[in-house]
């Protein structure tokens, strides 16, 4: 598995590293992109050139909090179309809806898990692989940055929570973020007030969006032409935590027929159900290996309804169980 993240979402980390003194010059040279690459829209580049530039700016800044910087720092712009057309949303629950719909846009390096509770929403931030503290800072401190900018008023989340430990000053996050922050947490992501989701955002242009979405449409039609398994394994990954994606739901969110559908993959040799089978399997091996995840998480995460069905999944396709199969890559058990 490629794991790829759009040109455009270096931008904004190398134009922090050029405000706060690095020589800019030395900095596209280490990604190996000009200005003009980084502006592409669809361009994708390998996680690896972004984590290093992350690791490289913190080493060079002795900045052990880089990640929270950049994701008060920089905009939505950070995540290109996308970032544009959630500017343009009515609200935050159309803004969910849109990131979605146009996730493949801007990578395949995580998934979001969004759950609503009677008067609270947690909003969770998967990587794919084990990814650098930066990272996890950055996407979580980006979501509230963006949040704060968009509504307009002066409203703070419940709960922030990452995944490791504490490495900035504990004030400065809870002053910025304006609630308990929790370090060495079972997840990356925030936990809001429902409320906040029908909230008119500030910018709310619906002619504008007509355009935009267009657009995105266009770009995701070119790339369902060019990787269109690509974008079926993204859609699949980011369904399978709420339920199991039908055909149908497959060729809905498309925009084509079932029957069509079916045609292409029998022309592949294979049908929907094994491509689902292949995903999760892609993907168990990857958090197995990659992450540090508990198997009751990452069965949730791969859609399984309990953890011995996907411990019987996962002895099906190698031999047996994931703990083994961990013990045996060298990788501690949970």
């Amino acid at each position: 598995m490629q794991l790829q993240v759009a040109a455009f979402s270096i931008r904004t980390n190398l134009a922090f590293l050029v405000h706060e003194g690095l020589p800019a010059a030395s900095l596209y040279e280490r990604v190996g992109l000009t200005r003009e690459q980084l502006d592409e829209p669809d361009r994708m580049v390998d996680v690896a050139v972004s984590e290093g530039l992350l690791t490289y700016g913190a080493k060079q800044l002795g900045y052990n909090d880089l990640g929270f910087r950049i994701g008060m720092w920089g905009d939505s712009g950070r995540w290109g179309l996308l970032g544009h057309l959630v500017d343009c949303c009515q609200s935050i629950t159309q803004a969910l809806e849109l990131q979605r719909r146009y996730q493949s846009l801007v990578g395949n390096v995580s998934r979001l898990e969004f759950v609503k509770s009677d008067t609270r929403c947690t909003l969770k931030w998967i990587p794919h692989y084990q990814c650098s503290y930066h990272l996890n800072e950055e996407v979580v401190t980006s979501w509230v940055a963006f949040a704060k900018k968009v509504i307009g008023l002066k409203l703070s989340p419940l709960e922030i929570h990452f995944t490791h430990e504490q490495q900035g000053k504990l004030d400065e996050y809870e002053d910025f973020f304006g609630c308990p922050v929790t370090f060495n947490s079972q997840y990356n992501g925030i936990v809001f007030d429902q409320a906040i989701l029908g909230l008119p955002l500030m910018g709310y242009s619906p002619d504008l969006l007509k355009v935009l979405v267009g657009y995105a449409d266009l770009l995701v039609s070119k790339k369902q032409k060019n990787a269109a398994n690509e974008v079926i394994t993204q859609y699949i990954i980011e369904s399978l935590a709420t339920k199991v994606p039908s055909l149908e739901d497959a060729a809905s969110f498309l925009g084509v027929s079932s029957r069509s559908l079916q045609r292409k993959f029998k022309l592949q040799g294979t049908n929907f159900k094994s491509i689902v089978d292949d995903v999760r399997k892609e993907y168990a091996f990857s958090y197995l290996l990659q992450t540090n995840y508990k198997m009751s998480y990452i069965s949730q995460i791969l859609g399984f309804s309990e953890q011995s069905v996907f411990q019987r999944a996962f002895k099906r396709w190698t031999g047996m169980t994931p703990g083994e199969y961990r013990d045996c890559h060298g990788i501690s058990k949970d």
